[in-house]
């Protein structure tokens, strides 16, 4: 049985692959060809896990709120920081994990593990100091917006102090692709199609997001994952959902098929069976029929700690 702490843990330091029997329902997780969690054995799935992207943005002027915007429309994980409670405020980033005060305060703290910090306060002093923050940690990301000026004075600061030009070529600064953006909606479009560029590097890997290891490394429940998919379904294989006594956590696409996978954990908690396949006809008149017309596949596994 994998532990999921370790799971978690390892994806801070890079991609980690996940070896499957479909048919036993083990499952091994790897790095760098050493065998973290799990059993090695006969597998006849095998796939490269990487982390969701969480955007942890340092400042929530507007380019921070059209970015919070779109983050929220694609379904990313969003952490504002600002030293302006009125800025950071439940009612323009609703969604959002928040923290305000001070920055040298905001900045004793860890956010994630391994984040795409992005760099937008209102004044130079606050960027760098956030900037020597994010180079300080593991990350998918670093962004820092401002002219290629104010980037080279603020580089020439960090060399003193003793980064290295390994450290700066970290940052993407200026930061987002160049569109020509003017606008700050147009500023967040060129940044997060920068940071769908970095993250999507490797087209074939499964993203999974951290907060669902970190949920299954604590409770036990039943993890739901999609593991093949024929035509059109609502989420990719690698999803998965959590199931527990009383709640579901994430979500492997919502409707009918996800109401019936929780359906069958709910039965396997309350039984003996610790792994089970399911096939679902997502087409009209099929088993969980949907407006996708595809099929899913589904691997359940107990997680017990």
């Amino acid at each position: 049985m994998i532990d999921y702490g370790i799971f978690l843990d390892a994806l801070a330091e890079g991609p980690v692959e996940r070896r499957t029997s479909s048919v036993a329902g083990s499952a091994s997780i790897w790095q760098g060809g050493k065998l973290l969690s799990g059993e090695d054995g006969a597998y006849d799935l095998t796939e490269t896990i990487v982390p969701e992207p969480v955007f942890v943005l340092f400042g929530a002027g507007h380019v921070g709120k059209a970015l919070y915007d779109m983050a929220t429309v694609c379904g990313i994980k969003t952490i504002v920081l600002d030293d302006r409670p009125g800025m950071a405020s439940e009612e323009r980033f609703p969604r959002a994990e928040r923290h305000t005060g001070p920055f040298p305060e905001l900045l004793a703290a860890e956010y994630h593990a391994l984040p795409c910090y992005i760099i937008f306060t209102h004044g130079h002093a606050c960027d760098l100091e956030c900037l020597r923050y994010a180079l300080r940690r593991p990350a998918m990301y670093i962004g820092m917006i401002g002219s290629a000026r104010k980037v080279r004075a603020q580089y020439d600061i960090l060399r003193d102090e003793g980064f290295t030009e390994e450290d700066l070529s970290r940052v993407h600064a200026p930061i987002g692709l160049d569109i020509n953006a003017v606008t700050p909606a147009e500023i967040a479009v060129s940044i997060l199609a920068e940071i769908i560029r970095v993250s999507r590097k490797d087209r074939k890997s499964i993203r999974i997001s951290s907060d669902l290891l970190r949920e299954m490394s604590r409770n036990d429940g039943i993890e739901v994952r999609i593991i093949a998919k024929e035509g059109s379904g609502p989420q990719e294989p690698g999803a998965a959902m959590f199931v527990e006594e009383g709640r579901v956590f994430s979500t492997i696409g919502g409707g009918m098929v996800e109401k019936l996978a929780a359906e069958r954990a709910r039965k396997m908690l309350a039984g003996g069976e610790d792994t089970a396949i399911g096939h679902y006809d997502l087409s009209e008149g099929g088993n969980a029929a949907m407006i996708c017309g595809g099929s899913l596949t589904l691997l359940f596994s107990r997680v017990r700690h």
